[in-house]
């Protein structure tokens, strides 16, 4: 056996080492998502002197390809623009707290920090710094349909109850992960699996600019299967996010009277169905019973009344990265309000802007919060533009995925696993290498000709580098 496992090692070294001269950084980006969200430790784990599974293999490998197509030559990196600084900020933020914090025993800090944003800011910065061209995009859209129809099916499996048909088999075992006889995909948590689902479901609708009028039919029949997929998550936020991002991507491609009848009609539609059903969406049936559906919701307001009182405390740089599951405990004997706070004696956050209020007070807040308006500010400009058109379909992508990641992090606290941020991040890169890329450049000119220009049209050049 341990011969084959040489073996094994030794081809895939070769296979690798090819890879990584040859191979294209963009699917290795694509192949990381499917590899974290997919085939993680719950699928496949080997000890070589360390746990090693296949989302970190290949997060090892596409770093070594990174930096061997930049040294030699295959990738230039690109200057920063604000939002890189401002992702700088929030990360030394994060660190520097962290440094303040026991880091051995049962400490999560460091597994937080890697998992929840330096892993994420990798994949980031490696999208960053590609080039794009009309293929690639397509080459992102497509994987995103494909990615997402496996993602639909196992959705529409688990909420039929047919657990014999899923894969990794992991998906059906009860005792692996939260939310079972929910849709939660390999994810096995209806809350990733939705951020995932959701954005896919919004590639079919933007693909539909990039294929020819058959295929467009092909996608249009592939959209009742993502909702049924996303109903199925029995998410409130989930639907939220699916929900919004839809208008917002609707809003931003279609044009004239279709835009006015296609969000009228279904914004009409959800109004109406919130008031009629509103106390069945706060009761709603999933796992447990209908009393635990509505007892989540008034933890929410709990959480929310904690963790104002721990941030009154520590305004400034909070109480510690990660460590709102602990310190809260002080803060649940309070009688001067009717909530019971001991409802939230063994959970942690479920708000992410509420947990980085607390946890890195607002020299965190602020950087977190002016991340997400830079990216959603540039994402807008680049939506905006009208060439190269397929440029804009990443800005219009991003800005529904700000959406849907919005939506979550009101109810959940994301960043603890690797599986959210990385798509976030990843889209994100992917839009700001985009924007800069086409971003207009103007050339400096000399001295001696500055009177003279003052009378001539200034030539407006863009960056454009073509893989």
């Amino acid at each position: 056996m341990t011969i084959i496992y040489a073996i094994l090692a030794l081809a895939g070294l070769l296979w690798g080492t090819i890879w990584m001269i040859r191979g294209s950084l963009l699917h290795g980006c694509m192949a990381l998502l499917v590899a974290t969200s997919t085939f993680g430790v719950l699928f496949f784990e080997f000890k070589a002197g360390i746990n090693l599974s296949l989302d970190r293999l290949a997060l090892i490998g596409l770093i070594g390809a990174f930096v061997v197509q930049w040294k030699l030559g295959k990738v230039q990196l690109r200057s920063w623009m604000t939002i890189d600084y401002v992702i700088a900020a929030l990360m030394a933020v994060i660190f520097i707290n962290s440094c303040f914090l026991p880091w051995g025993g049962e400490s999560l800090v460091i597994q937080h920090f890697l998992n929840g944003y330096l892993i994420p800011l990798t994949l980031y910065v490696i999208a960053r710094n590609l080039d794009y061209t009309e293929r690639s995009v397509r080459h992102i859209l497509i994987f995103l349909v494909v990615f997402g129809l496996y993602l639909a099916a196992t959705g529409v499996l688990e909420g039929l109850g047919q657990y014999s048909f899923l894969f990794p088999r992991y998906i059906a075992d009860p005792k692996i992960g939260l939310h079972f006889g929910r849709a939660r995909g390999p994810m096995v948590q209806s809350v990733s699996y939705g951020v995932y689902l959701s954005t896919c479901l919004l590639a079919v609708w933007i693909l539909r600019d990039h294929v020819s009028a058959k295929w467009r039919t092909a996608l249009y029949l592939l959209l009742p299967v993502f909702l049924a997929a996303v109903f199925f998550t029995k998410t409130r936020t989930v639907w939220l996010g699916a929900g919004g991002s839809l208008l917002v991507v609707l809003w931003l491609t279609l044009q004239g009277r279709a835009r006015t009848i296609v969000i009228g009609g279904l914004f009409a539609a959800a109004l109406l169905g919130g008031l009629t059903k509103m106390d069945g969406i706060i009761g709603l049936k999933r796992e447990g019973t209908v009393q635990d559906t509505r007892n989540s919701v008034s933890m929410r307001a709990s959480f929310a009344y904690v963790s104002w009182q721990m941030f009154l405390d520590s305004p400034i740089v909070g109480h510690g990265f990660t460590q709102f599951k602990e310190a809260k405990l002080d803060y649940l004997g309070d009688r001067k309000v009717d909530l019971i706070l001991e409802s939230i004696r063994d959970y942690d956050h479920h708000n992410t802007f509420l947990s980085i209020l607390v946890d890195l007070g607002i020299v965190g807040f602020i950087p977190f919060l002016a991340m997400y308006y830079y990216w959603t500010r540039d994402a807008w400009r680049l939506a905006q533009r009208e060439e190269p058109p397929w440029a804009k379909s990443l800005g219009v992508l991003f800005l529904g995925v700000i959406v849907i990641s919005w939506m979550q992090m009101f109810g959940h606290e994301i960043t603890y696993t690797p599986i959210d941020h990385l798509l976030i991040f990843c889209v994100a890169g992917m839009a700001m290498g985009i924007k800069q890329q086409f971003d207009p450049v103007v050339a400096a000119e000399p001295r001696l000709a500055r009177a003279a220009s003052r009378q001539q049209p200034v030539t407006t050049a863009y960056e454009r580098r073509a893989t």
